[in-house]
């Protein structure tokens, strides 16, 4: 080999070293110089470093972009499955509804059903009564309920379901909760011709569904001052303090219109009926929204409350699914300091031999106007209320309302035996 070197013309043979070859066909840069066969490499070797771009930012691009995709679809999905779920809801066509008007106030009736039509077995029948025995159906909560867009606060005006008025359709007069037997259409058409309040949806409530939206939310909190009871609904309340209420326990409070409180050593009458009942069901309505904070970033239990729902609830044909998940996400953190409530004043009369109710005069008035002001000045439908006839209509105006009208303040309903949210 060395002879065979020794006649080559130019460098000397030590000049001469194989190269290695490196994988991928890359050669070792020769220590005279850079190889024309080496290609720029990346990172640091030998002693020189060979810059490369960034690529983090890239990355970190291409990681929101696809958080943003996935938390797209879930909210896609997310809003047809409640779509699916509230399609399921019982709808009804009240043609006497008045339509909504764009950026106007939500006025939604809230009904609380008597009905035993959902009695299918002995143990509703012993907690409720036979849908043979307890024919029609009547209105245990009437609530007008407003939403004010763009305002945080939500307003409830509380009808007692013995207001003496005329109901339209029939040529006479008779309680409330009695437009009802014929459906929602003709207590829309009573309240609105009566009360010259719009309504433009009605939500409809059994005892079945009120006691399983309860459940679904794990009960609700309120505070026993005295223990309570009442035979006719079911309400046994023994332990005081601040303490969880399940769903069957809830529904007889806000029924409950023969309450007994025990105080000093005995059960004691509380005598006021449906003002006293109005009273829970406000307090039940509070620590309800209390509760339903919790519900929209748990899966599982929005799930479980939805199916509590469904089955149980009736809205109008014109509530759409997607109104009310609409409504819901824009009312989902509403506070019970956010509620407002109150009270149809009235006055207590006897009429054809019933215990009635009527509207107050001109406090009755008052009210609707005030609560009609809430988010814009909503008009009322027509000029004014009508005059209703009967002992106690009209009262004298001006300050405070006497002693025989009944509103929901502290002064005119001194109750300290019912409950508080806690």
């Amino acid at each position: 080999m060395a002879n065979e070197l020794s006649g080559l013309s130019g460098h000397s043979r030590s000049v001469y070293r194989s190269e290695r070859r490196w994988p991928f066909g890359r050669r070792r840069k020769s220590r005279y110089g850079p190889s024309r066969f080496a290609p720029a490499g990346r990172g640091r070797r030998h002693g020189h470093t060979v810059r490369t771009g960034r690529r983090w930012p890239k990355r970190l691009l291409i990681g929101v972009v696809s958080l943003i995709v996935v938390l797209a679809l879930l909210a896609v999905g997310s809003y047809f499955y409640l779509d699916s779920k509230l399609g399921g809801i019982h709808r009804e066509a009240v043609p006497a509804l008045t339509p909504e008007q764009p950026g106007k106030p939500i006025d939604i009736l809230l009904v609380g059903s008597d009905s035993r039509s959902f009695v299918d077995n002995s143990a509703q029948a012993r907690a409720f009564g036979s849908k043979a025995t307890q024919t029609g159906q009547r209105s245990d909560v009437l609530i007008v309920m407003r939403l004010v867009p763009g305002s945080s606060m939500v307003d409830m005006l509380s009808i007692p379901r013995d207001t003496w008025v005329p109901i339209p359709g029939t040529g006479g007069s008779n309680k409330i909760n009695a437009a009802f037997n014929s459906g929602p259409n003709q207590l829309v058409e009573t309240i609105q011709h009566d009360f010259k309040i719009p309504i433009n949806h009605v939500m409809l409530a059994n005892f079945p569904g009120f006691a399983g939206m309860v459940d679904a939310l794990g009960g609700i909190k309120l505070d026993f001052p005295m223990p309570v009871r009442d035979a006719y609904s079911g309400l046994d309340i023994q332990q005081t303090g601040c303490q969880l209420v399940g769903g069957q326990q809830a529904l007889a409070l806000v029924r409950s219109r023969h309450l007994y409180y025990y105080e000093h050593g005995a059960w004691h009458y509380d005598g006021m009926s449906d003002f006293s009942r109005i009273r829970r069901q406000q307090a039940f309505f509070h620590a309800l929204l209390d509760r339903v904070h919790g519900v929209i970033p748990d899966v599982f239990r929005l799930n479980s409350f939805l199916g509590a729902t469904v089955s149980d609830f009736t809205v109008d044909s014109r509530l759409s699914s997607s109104e009310m998940i609409s409504l819901g996400w824009r009312y989902h953190s509403l506070s019970s300091s956010q509620l407002q409530t109150t009270v149809l004043p009235t006055a207590a009369s006897v009429i054809a031999g019933q215990d009635v109710l009527l509207p107050a005069q001109p406090y009755a008035e008052d009210a609707i106007a005030h609560f009609l002001s809430s988010g814009g000045s909503t008009a009322a439908l027509g000029p004014g209320l009508p005059a209703w006839t009967g002992k106690g209509a009209r009262l004298a105006s001006g300050g405070s309302p006497p002693s025989n009208v009944y509103t929901d303040t502290p002064q005119s309903l001194p109750e300290p035996w019912n409950p508080t949210p806690c």
